[in-house]
């Protein structure tokens, strides 16, 4: 079979893309039927699409059995956004020339969508671990509870006078006590299970109060306590210039022994009005002092002690009796205090004392009537004279 060759002919293109597009197709078209004419072997498809108001013409080649030599196939695939294509691109897309045995596929504008035979690559991120719901219930405590304690506004006030008592519980009942502090003379009031709550102070109260709220729960009990300081009148001391708020109780008079060291002194009341009852030994150093409440009572020395392990110097003194005794049997102690600077002495005094938020105020007079003031929660002493 002979063949000749075909020179693609050049179309001026315009800018009527309508135009364009029907001159573009009926070319193929042309062409396609020159092939048919010469082989009858060729299979194509024409898929028309338009899109934004342009003809979009994709011309499909599936199967070319004998390409005659030196024939020109030509694919064209003008896009909606086109403005222009010039001459050459038309005639020149693909040329074939040789005559083979092939599969022709269309010519694109647009590069080939790649598709990966590779699995996804697996996540690197660990596995969550599976957490059980939580209950958003609040679980049922089983016993008395005051979770923030007793708070009172203000914590001074007059005889007569209304505090304001804050609290919460977790309780079926509760009571509000009150009571002079270090006894057992409770007055108590039922209360209601949170504050605030006013409570009256006894226009006859004398003392510091101790306010103790109690609840109650399936046989439990739970407690919280406040000191409340109640002003009193100057003549409820037995001293001038004492607190302005009241004593924990009038005052007592006890036995008493003093006896004064190089650095400090040692005293013994029958009644101590200590956190215990009962006689109570005092040792005061120069910056600090320590109380004894438990008094060694077998084998007490009643006279004075040989000097035969201890020589003091001229105007000094061993201790006797119960001095003596703690001061012979306490090497630190007998280091801290020195010698005794006279023998010890036995008299009687007045010992008040007053409880507060800061602890406990012990006052008494010694055997010159100079107030020694003890303070409970510093563990400090002073001696003062008096107005």
């Amino acid at each position: 079979m002979t063949h000749k060759r075909l020179m693609s002919k050049n179309f001026p293109i315009r800018d009527n893309s309508r135009q364009f597009a029907a001159k573009t197709l009926a070319l193929v078209s042309l062409i396609i039927a020159l092939l048919l004419t010469a082989c009858g072997e060729l299979e194509f498809g024409v898929e028309t699409k338009v899109s934004g108001g342009r003809p979009v013409v994709t011309v499909v080649t599936t199967t070319v059995a004998q390409i005659p030599e030196g024939m020109v196939l030509v694919t064209v695939t003008p896009s909606a956004q086109a403005t222009a294509v010039d001459e050459a691109t038309v005639a020149g897309t693909a040329v074939a020339t040789q005559p083979s045995e092939a599969v022709a596929t269309a010519v694109s504008t647009q590069p080939p969508t790649a598709i990966s035979t590779n699995p996804p690559p697996a996540s690197t991120r660990p596995l969550a671990t599976p957490v059980p719901p939580q209950s958003s219930a609040t679980p049922t405590v089983a016993w008395a509870e005051i979770p923030n304690g007793l708070i009172i506004s203000p914590d001074a006030v007059s005889p007569g006078d209304t505090v304001t008592v804050n609290y919460s519980t977790n309780a079926a009942s509760a009571l509000l006590c009150a009571a002079p502090p270090l006894s057992d003379q409770w007055q108590c009031q039922s209360a209601p299970l949170a504050g605030p709550f006013d409570f009256s102070v006894d226009p006859t109260t004398r003392t510091n109060l101790n306010l103790e709220l109690r609840a109650f729960l399936d046989g439990s009990t739970a407690y919280s306590s406040a000191v409340l300081l109640v002003f009193c009148p100057e003549d409820r001391w037995f001293f001038t210039g004492p607190p302005t708020t009241c004593p924990d109780g009038p005052p007592m008079e006890t036995a008493a022994a003093i006896q004064r060291f190089e650095h400090g002194l040692m005293v013994w009341l029958e009644d101590g009005q200590w956190w215990v009852e009962g006689e109570t030994i005092f040792i005061l150093y120069d910056d600090e002092y320590q109380s004894l409440e438990s008094i060694p009572q077998e084998g007490m020395p009643t006279g004075p002690m040989p000097d035969d392990e201890y020589s003091p110097p001229d105007g000094r003194f061993v201790p006797e009796s119960g001095f003596g005794l703690i001061w012979r049997d306490n090497s630190w102690m007998r280091q801290r205090l020195g010698w005794a600077l006279a023998p010890e002495v036995g008299f009687t005094t007045t010992v008040q004392r007053e409880i507060t938020n800061q602890g406990m105020f012990i006052y008494f007079w010694d055997d010159q009537d100079q107030l020694i003031v003890l303070s409970g929660s510093s563990g400090h002493w002073a001696e003062r004279s008096q107005p």
